[in-house]
């Protein structure tokens, strides 16, 4: 699958850190300070942490939230950062001891190859959902004799691999591999320099950057910790190569899957926080109010509005044919008065379609800019009051199968989600937009009853009229899936509660050397 490239480095308006009265250093170390006093004052040793932002969306679970105030109230914190330019660091350098970029060097291509390898052979052990539709989408890509051919001669190769002890096997060798090839000694001259306690990984996927710091910190004895991204990493991702020492989870459930997919880790050492992610839903902050937000993107506050939150292009094409035939509904819907339909576009890959549909103006139907850095894909911090806000005042939200759907249900909002593919589109089996319903993650979202789950556009019909004038029908099932799923997560305070354990665990690792 094709990747979003990260572009050259350009100054970047980075709003403030944590709170809006963070505007200046002073402020800034008065918050430190709040956090000082809130968690007891520092402890009588401040371990030294290395957190690790190998991707934009760190910025947001961990930079904005207060994982980085309370961190630096109770420890020594390096940045070691993908996210590097003058307002990045002229936002966040108050609140650490240094920022170091991150780099990504290439590695050598043997280690690559053989990664991929244990990579697919991981998958066709795993063989989830995700496992199987990524299969058959390769198959597909093979269209020659040639290509046949070969494609065969893999899967041949990846079925002969694809068992635990295998695997385990190859990750060691994998492990092995990246430290004997590894493309320099940069980071091992900048641990020894340094001298961290503890390192930790904002994000285990997706961030390439990321893994060799933590790889080269295991070879040198100093403990790491990795935060699981997000709830369906563990069914749909590649295996976890970096040998972490501990893991940082959203719940029980994931905390369960990760012990199940690799039980040589200890389970004390899987660590349940929740997610900073869902932390800027649960403060008053974020919260604007229904008169300020329609004024932000254009809208009627007076009249409701269907929060539509698009998918990734490459895995849902023709997506735009499904929001203009929403748009049409919501058109004759026997409904007063008359709903708006708010279009929310997923920044990393949003189709040349989409977007023209956008700029036709469709009566009722609104596009609001979606505030990311695009240079690194990270939220900007303004984005993150608009983004609670629409959760907060949309009468509903329709998405094929996201994230957005749990979102929706934390604020008790009906959901809609798309198991028919786009009207007029003729898709092959693999993209089918029914199989992202199915897969392992979220087929336990559209069996609870707390979804509404679209087969068709006379489905969508009748489930907008529903949703829009019944909102309280399935209420019970979404409260009820939630609490399952977060148990006591969701308070605002997950940022606190990483910090907290990285703090407990690098003192803990102070304590042993002392």
């Amino acid at each position: 699958m094709s990747k979003p490239s990260r572009r050259a480095t350009q100054s970047t308006s980075y709003p403030s850190v944590n709170h809006e009265a963070m505007q200046d250093t002073a402020s800034k170390r008065e918050t430190v300070a709040a956090a000082f006093e809130a968690d007891g004052g520092p402890p009588a040793r401040r371990p030294h942490v290395v957190l690790i932002v190998p991707r934009g969306e760190a910025v947001r679970n961990f930079l904005y939230s207060d994982t980085l105030p309370t961190l630096s109230a109770q420890a020594r914190v390096t940045l070691l950062s993908v996210v590097d330019d003058a307002s990045f660091r002229e936002r966040f350098e108050p609140l650490v001891e240094e920022i170091i970029p991150l780099q990504q060097h290439a590695e050598n291509r043997w280690v690559t190859r053989f990664r991929y390898l244990v990579h697919t052979a991981h998958y066709r052990w795993l063989w989830s959902e995700v496992a199987k539709n990524l299969w058959e989408w390769r198959d597909a890509e093979a269209r020659t004799p040639a290509a046949k051919m070969k494609r065969g001669l893999w899967k041949a190769l990846v079925y002969t691999l694809a068992n635990r002890p295998t695997l385990e096997a190859l990750t060691a060798a994998e492990q092995r591999l990246t430290w004997a090839l590894r493309p320099n000694d940069d980071l091992v001259e900048l641990f020894k320099a340094i001298r961290p306690d503890f390192v930790f990984n904002g994000s285990h996927i997706h961030g390439e950057a990321g893994e060799l710091p933590l790889k080269v910190a295991h070879r040198l004895g100093i403990p790491t910790a990795g935060f699981i991204f997000s709830w369906d990493n563990l069914t749909s991702r590649s295996r976890i190569f970096p040998p972490y020492d501990y893991y940082l989870v959203w719940n029980e459930q994931m905390r369960r899957q990760l012990l199940d997919l690799y039980p040589r880790i200890a389970p004390e050492h899987v660590v349940v926080t929740g997610t900073p992610q869902f932390d800027f839903h649960f403060k008053p902050a974020f919260w604007l109010s229904r008169e300020e937000l329609s004024r932000r993107i254009g809208i009627d506050p007076e009249r409701p509005f269907v929060l539509y939150t698009t998918g990734v292009a490459q895995h849902f094409p023709e997506e735009h044919r499904t929001v203009e035939g929403v748009a049409r509904l919501l058109q004759t819907l026997d409904v007063q008065p008359k709903p708006q339909l708010v279009v929310r576009t997923y920044v990393k890959d949003t189709s040349p379609e989409m977007h023209a549909l956008a700029a036709r103006s469709l009566p009722d139907v609104v596009f609001p800019p979606v505030l990311w850095d695009e240079a690194w894909f990270t939220p900007r911090y303004e984005d993150l009051a608009i983004y609670t806000s629409l959760l907060r005042h949309a009468s509903l939200g329709i998405n094929a199968a996201s994230t957005v759907s749990l979102e929706l249900m934390m604020h008790d909002k009906p959901v809609i989600n798309l198991a028919f593919d786009p009207p007029g589109s003729n898709l092959p089996h693999h993209f089918r937009y029914v199989r992202h319903i199915e897969f392992d993650h979220y087929r336990p979202v559209a069996e609870s009853g707390g979804v509404m789950v679209a087969r068709s556009e006379a489905d969508m019909a009748a489930m907008l009229h529903q949703g829009l004038t019944r909102p309280e029908a399935d209420r019970d099932n979404r409260a009820r899936f939630i609490r399952d799923m977060f148990g006591d997560t969701l308070d605002g305070g997950a940022g606190r509660r990483v910090a907290k354990t990285l703090v407990s665990l690098a003192l803990s690792r102070s304590a042993k050397l002392s």
